[in-house]
């Protein structure tokens, strides 16, 4: 995509600016003129590089929405490769990057243990498995004795371990640095099942079903995946920014407002949108924002479910489940624009 770098972060970079104050994170976003966003990259519909080079997914869509909110423009974008866990916080504490979307569970230890702010979940996933058969296997709960691949050094493996334990599963665990690693013993029979976030599986698998491997993904979960963006944690002003970015997305799904809709001015007659939309709300001012901002991510990305049709329900056929709005029974859920 036009506009589009990619940067690869060394583990060893040097240490950035110091700690911000509020304001200073929009501030350099305005100097440098593009948003800096860490993702992990190779992820199928979440960020991922397509054969023509761009890099595109769900994620590399939302880093496009805080583009469009603070910048006017979509496009002015820098994707920043992170590390594997746990050193993909370091950046963002040290203001290398303005948000980091990844597939990273908000989870109590990651939260009290580095200098970073969660925002709000933005994918409802949980941990699921895949066999290597021809036909439907036994449910998980009757499988016998397993080998397991998994990626270390991840909440995956401890859920993993946990399970076993508590449900008396005679299963192995076999851990690998990268999920790719994993991955690739998997195809190769060394493992029996495969185990990381159900999106994952669905997106990681999808090519190997379409060429007739027999691939069988379990619908069972064993654990709750609010995989959520973060931010670092001294700037009150950004961590509202990255926090009502996503909330106007959610709130155009439920109201029925696209991108379409936006782009001709073909609006319901609703005080709500109203005062979102920028039209004599005043609720952008305390943001530091453009009125229009809200009009500039709709416009220009879309609502959530338009992203989220585009990179991962139309490639890959994945269900909305919980990743619904809360009008649709969904866990999707933007707090009132007043």
């Amino acid at each position: 995509m036009a506009g589009t770098a990619l940067a690869l972060l060394a583990l060893g970079a040097s240490v950035g600016a110091a700690l911000a104050s509020d304001g200073e994170t929009l501030d350099r976003i305005r100097s440098r003129g593009v948003v800096a966003c860490g993702v992990r990259s190779g992820v199928g519909g979440i960020s991922f590089t397509d054969s023509q080079g761009h890099l595109d997914g769900f994620l590399v869509d939302v880093c496009r929405a805080y583009a469009a909110a603070t910048l006017g423009n979509a496009q002015a974008i820098r994707v920043i490769r992170l590390p594997d866990k746990p050193q993909e916080f370091e950046p963002v504490e040290r203001h290398d990057v303005d948000v980091a979307l990844t597939t990273t569970t908000w989870t109590f230890s990651r939260e009290v243990s580095f200098d970073v702010e969660f925002l709000l979940p933005l994918l409802y996933d949980g941990q699921g498995f895949a066999m290597l058969t021809d036909g439907t296997p036994p449910p998980l709960d009757r499988l016998g004795p397993q080998t397991v691949c998994v990626k270390a050094f991840t909440t995956t493996v401890r859920n993993l371990q946990d399970h076993i334990r508590q449900a008396d599963r005679p299963w192995t665990v076999r851990t690998f640095k990268t999920f790719d690693e994993a991955l690739q013993a998997f195809l190769a029979h060394e493992c029996g099942l495969i185990t990381t976030d159900r999106m994952v599986l669905l997106t990681s698998l999808s090519g190997y079903r379409k060429a007739g491997m027999g691939i069988y993904i379990f619908p069972d979960v064993i654990s709750r995946e609010p995989l959520t963006p973060y931010v670092a944690r001294d700037d009150r002003q950004w961590y509202d920014i990255a926090r009502w970015v996503l909330h106007a997305m959610i709130l155009a799904e439920a109201k029925g407002v696209t991108a379409a809709d936006v782009q001709a001015g073909r609006l319901p007659d609703d005080p709500e949108l109203d005062r979102m939309l920028g039209h004599g709300g005043g609720v952008s001012k305390a943001l530091g924002l453009p009125e229009d901002w809200a009009v500039q991510v709709l416009a220009q990305v879309g609502n959530y479910g338009e992203i989220f049709d585009r990179n991962l329900a139309k490639p890959y056929g994945m269900e909305r489940g919980l990743n619904r709005p809360w009008s649709q029974g969904g866990l999707l859920h933007a707090p009132p624009f007043r």
